[in-house]
């Protein structure tokens, strides 16, 4: 059996396992939420032996628990040139990620335990391509379907009664599936998408540059950032190919190219294989420029019409509140090889201004170009990406889809809708986060236990949903004058 084949029947097994969870306190006569968190959402697990061990169990969780910081979990998650996870393990997901209890989706579970809803967390491996998460994702809901046919016979087939909510990352994997009409045709009640970057972000292309913030002083900018180049889903999350904005750009209200040069305002696309394009990328980058092609097909694929027999039950709904998110991202020509994360600052510059977004990702990019116009919703208070789930509003709109197939009215109070009162959980500000981390390296080097303010729920929230953020470059007021990178 090759590691290809091994790796596969270890996770296949793995989601069987998870399905027997959600079956075993399934009630055919409710409806049914499956959540698809968003990027590093899903928490990781990797066997306790590598390959060819006939004995290895999946049950080393590696993101996203103390390991981050005791074991040096982040190493596990990096992707060999192979294709293999480090070390021929074989790492998958499990649920929502949860770090020292702290999770942005216990919300939407509170919600759906209040509503009694079967309710389930379909974890995907975001470091892998969305083509496989995709494929992953059908084979699980189809599984679903079946069994509970199986039990109960067609008249509760759950399909019908089934509300897929997709979170950032998540509703690019749905998207990727949906691809397949087969299975859009398989009858849901909704699809919803909450800001799902369709067509990008910066933050994931700065990523490449800069590491996570958040852990970069646990593991150094140059480490985070090679890790993250070795994972094919980081790819998929840039601006859109220059293919899908000549095709769709007046549909998502663009009437320029959103990345560029600044040097000239020439047009630079990411995905683009000329030199002048490549050279600009780290060394890293450049290792898996296949990952790029890759990635660009798929956002293509993403990006074509949605299939009819899906589209009245696709929702996409996005926060245009914060109007310091990046619409635009100007990129300078630099020599990519001598580029040193962490020391060098990044050559992007993100440009604000309108439709703005939700801090990560721009308005324009969270509706999908070809979902109803009535099948769009505007919020109205929640506008921290990361947070988006656990935000009152987002769960009365999730609610409203839930129960009655169709989106909220404006004019109700969000109170009347969601029904259930959620309180807000504090934040660290970046500096007291950034701070609470460099002292844990600390203390790991030195063998003590963690500092007090690691031990602040609100430090962690921090650092959980500065992850889902993902780092955001510094901002320029407009594209005439972008901060440039000083030579």
């Amino acid at each position: 059996m090759t590691y290809e084949e091994y790796r596969a029947a270890l996770i296949e097994g793995f989601y069987q396992n998870q399905l027997e969870t959600l079956m075993s306190g399934y009630r055919k006569d409710r409806p049914t939420v499956i959540l698809l968190p968003g990027i590093m959402g899903s928490q990781l697990e990797r066997t306790n032996n590598p390959y060819p061990s006939d004995i290895a169990v999946i049950s080393d969780i590696i993101w996203m628990d103390v390991g981050i910081a005791l074991k040096k979990d982040a190493l596990k998650l990096e992707i060999d040139g192979a294709g293999r996870d480090t070390g021929s393990y074989v790492v998958a997901a499990y649920g929502a990620l949860s770090f020292w209890s702290e999770t942005p989706y216990n919300e939407l579970r509170d919600l759906a335990r209040n509503e009694q809803w079967n309710y389930a967390v379909f974890g995907f491996d975001w470091r892998r391509p969305l083509s496989e998460s995709a494929e992953y994702f059908k084979t699980f809901v189809r599984d679903f379907r079946q069994r509970v046919i199986d039990i109960y016979g067609q008249k509760w087939d759950p399909l019908p009664r089934l509300t897929v909510v997709c979170h950032s990352m998540g509703g690019l994997v749905a998207t990727a599936a949906l691809r397949d009409q087969n299975f859009s045709g398989l009858g849901f009640h909704a699809v919803a998408t909450f800001g799902t970057p369709f067509y990008g972000s910066v933050t994931a292309q700065n990523a490449f540059y800069v590491g996570l913030p958040s852990l970069n002083g646990l593991y150094t900018a140059p480490v985070m950032a090679g890790l993250i180049a070795s994972m094919p889903g980081a790819y998929t999350l840039m601006f859109l190919p220059r293919e899908v904005y000549n095709q769709d750009g007046p549909k998502l209200g663009l009437n320029k190219y959103p990345e560029y040069d600044p040097n000239g305002n020439i047009p630079v696309d990411p995905y683009g294989p000329d030199a002048t394009v490549i050279r600009r990328w780290p060394k890293k980058v450049k290792n898996h420029l296949q990952y790029l092609l890759d990635a660009k097909q798929q956002l293509i694929d993403i990006a074509s019409p949605i299939n009819a027999n899906i589209a009245t039950a696709f929702f996409n709904i996005r926060s245009s509140l914060d109007k310091n998110t990046a619409v635009e991202v100007a990129w300078n020509s630099i020599d990519g090889d001598n580029y040193k994360p962490g020391t060098d600052p990044s050559p992007l510059t993100g440009v604000g201004g309108q439709p703005g977004g939700d801090g990560t990702v721009p308005a324009w990019s969270a509706w999908h170009a070809y979902c109803h116009s009535n099948n769009r919703h505007e919020l109205k208070q929640a506008k921290v990406h990361g947070a988006l789930l656990e935000h009152p509003e987002v769960l009365g709109v999730i609610k409203s889809i839930v129960k009655q197939g169709r989106l909220p009215s404006a004019a109700k109070p969000i109170a009347k809708t969601i029904g259930v009162t959620v309180k807000t959980k504090p934040v660290a500000t970046r500096k007291k986060m950034e701070k609470a981390v460099a002292l844990w390296a600390k203390c790991v080097e030195a063998k003590k236990p963690p500092p007090s303010e690691m031990l602040e729920g609100a430090v962690r929230r921090a650092i959980i949903i500065d992850i889902m953020n993902g780092p955001k470059p510094p901002m320029a007021k407009s594209r005439a004058k972008p901060n440039r990178r000083k030579k």
